[in-house]
């Protein structure tokens, strides 16, 4: 439900206490065990009144040990109407930043994997295999073979838990897809087993503080020795057709012609069906290295010789190779600092036209070009425009972190990627501390790259996040605004938004100007037509002072006190509400 960014958010707005009151009674309702340890809670508050003179009784009481659901619907909370990339509307609570419930049209308030870190046992669960996790954290669903252990009593449609044999703490939750009498594990039996709602590191982990789940780094996958082979597991990935059983391929020798011909079929794969044209526009450019590894060697047809690779053709080199394509005129290269990077694709080649997706070494299913346009529109993006934070490693200390883990200077990056690059040198240089994992241990690297000179001597531990945002803070920051129908353009810096000023002119004439129009690909004219219209006022444009006569920006101005007219129209035209800024220099002082 929440694998892609959510397509729209209102604004959150707090709860009145009588919705307060009757959302907690559907939390207890739902949930008794809840119900049971707020008795509890009460109980030790009325006995701790009682002993309010002894001040070293709270440090092992009940409160200490078991989160209180005061902890789990706190007085801050506030709520949201949403709606789904999969067009499925639903509200969602927050508080302290973090989002603690979601709910559907007539559905039971469902917690979320923040809620569930504090009251583990709230939901029953199920265990898994640490790859199943993997795949459940890019949109699959749990299957039958992923099972671990026996499965609780339960109905089709009851809400689950899901987290890695051994591990107390959910990192999933979803609805049963059939009876529990249904599933036999361990027996061969395919098909679903849950239907996934909400993933630790999905779009709704996203819009919290995005903490780690406790101690998720010691945590280890538990195996019976008469389970599974747990590659069956990783069927969790949704297909289309059962998986076909495994055969012995014998080994081809392939002549360097046939080697030549598959890396060009898998260049052509890989930018259609796995790059894609319209990911492209936030991916490019890229360094030909990255693009061999990500996108043209999983793109090889699933059952040849995986040893089949650049090494091996007739070009010996994979930036040798991409000239050659480029030669051709599929792409375009350009050098920078000394590397090779790929910066745009020709979609109307001729060797894009009437090619049909085949089995990969990496994708099983075939899925067809109109299911892939479904899911392109399903993902909510369609009308809005879409503002990218990217970052780049340019001081010496941030590239030599980047490099460490084989990442490319010249790349931009966007914040999961970041994340993703401390995560793997931290698991590469083995930097947890055995005492406390929430600790990270700062070596030469590290200290180069986040620490300021005054800290070289003082700061030895810090957590991952604070890693994150460190380094976050060092690296160059870049912006992609992506308007539909039109490509993406990276720019530098942070993107600007649109100001709205409504003021005082020639005397007592109000007007309501507006400027910035130009970042998020609205058409000047067409909005001072409009505006005419919605506001029936006059609205005419004229070029900002100072700016380029080759590309001059323009402020739009609109007769009238006309803030809510304005805001409206620049909402229903996808630009995102945080980008839009309102200054009301009309409003008199004390009031907003």
């Amino acid at each position: 439900m929440f694998k892609k960014p959510i397509a729209t958010l209102k604004s959150f707005s707090p709860l009145r206490s009588s919705d307060k009151r009757r959302f907690q009674n559907e939390i207890y309702e739902a949930y008794p065990a809840l119900k049971a340890l707020k008795i509890q809670e009460q109980e030790q508050i009325n006995q701790q009144n009682q002993q309010d003179q002894q001040p070293e009784a709270p440090s092992d009481t009940l409160e200490a040990t078991i989160p209180a659901p005061a902890a789990l619907f706190p007085d801050t909370v506030k709520v949201a109407k949403f709606v789904s990339h999969c067009k499925q509307p639903g509200t969602v609570y927050v508080a302290d930043n973090n989002p603690l419930w979601f709910k559907t049209i007539d559905g039971p308030p469902i917690p979320t994997v923040y809620s569930m870190w504090q009251f583990p046992t709230m939901l029953p669960t199920l265990y898994t295999w640490g790859p199943v996790i993997e795949k459940l954290m890019e949109g699959a669903d749990l299957m039958i073979p992923g099972l671990v252990g026996e499965v609780p009593v339960l109905q089709q449609g009851d809400l689950v838990a899901i987290t890695i044999r051994g591990y107390k703490y959910p990192l999933a939750i979803g609805t049963m897809a059939l009876p529990s009498a249904d599933i036999k594990v361990r027996s061969g039996m395919k098909g679903k087993a849950v239907l996934i709602l909400h993933v630790y590191h999905d779009s709704l982990w996203s819009m919290g503080d995005k903490t780690e789940p406790p101690a998720l780094s010691t945590a280890e996958a538990q195996e019976d020795a008469d389970t599974i082979d747990p590659s069956q597991a990783l069927e969790a990935t949704p297909t289309k057709e059962p998986a076909a059983p495994k055969k012995e391929v014998a080994r081809k020798a392939y002549s360097v012609q046939e080697i030549d011909d598959i890396l060009k079929e898998a260049l052509v794969q890989g930018l259609l069906y796995k790059l894609t044209k319209e990911k492209a526009i936030d991916i490019l450019p890229i360094s030909t290295s990255s693009l061999y590894t990500a996108y043209i060697l999983p793109s090889r047809p699933r059952g040849m010789d995986p040893d089949v690779d650049i090494k091996k053709s007739s070009w010996k080199k994979v930036q040798k190779f991409i000239k050659a394509m480029e030669k051709l005129g599929m792409l375009k290269v350009k050098e920078q600092r000394g590397e090779s990077n790929v910066t745009s694709i020709n979609w109307s080649h001729e060797s894009f036209k009437g090619v049909e997706r085949y089995k990969t070494i990496e994708i099983h299913p075939v899925e067809t070009s109109a299911s892939n346009n479904a899911q392109e529109e399903a993902s909510g993006g369609s009308g809005t425009v879409q503002v990218i934070d990217y970052y780049k490693p340019h001081q010496a200390g941030t590239i030599a972190l980047f490099e460490a883990v084989k990442r490319s200077k010249n790349d931009y990056y966007n914040l999961q990627q970041v994340r993703q690059v401390v995560l793997d040198y931290i698991q590469q240089e083995k930097l947890i501390h055995p005492s406390n994992p929430k600790k990270i241990k700062i070596d030469a690297v590290l200290t180069d790259a986040i620490l300021n000179k005054d800290e070289y001597n003082t700061v030895d531990h810090l957590g991952r996040d604070q890693i994150i945002q460190r380094l976050v803070a060092k690296l160059q920051p870049f912006h992609n605004v992506i308007v539909p129908n039109k490509e993406g353009v990276m720019k530098k810096g942070a993107p600007k938004s649109i100001e709205i000023v409504q003021e005082v002119r020639q005397g007592r004439k109000t007007m309501t100007k507006v400027s910035g129009m130009e970042t998020f690909g609205v058409d000047i004219d067409d909005l001072c037509k409009e505006l005419t219209k919605l506001c029936a006022s006059s609205a005419t444009s004229n070029a900002i002072v100072g700016t380029s006569p080759k590309a001059p920006l323009y402020e739009v101005l609109v007769q009238g006190p006309q803030i809510k007219h304005v805001s409206e129209l620049l909402l229903r035209k996808g630009i995102p509400k945080k980008f839009i800024m309102v200054h009301d220099k009309t409003a008199k002082k004390g009031k907003k």
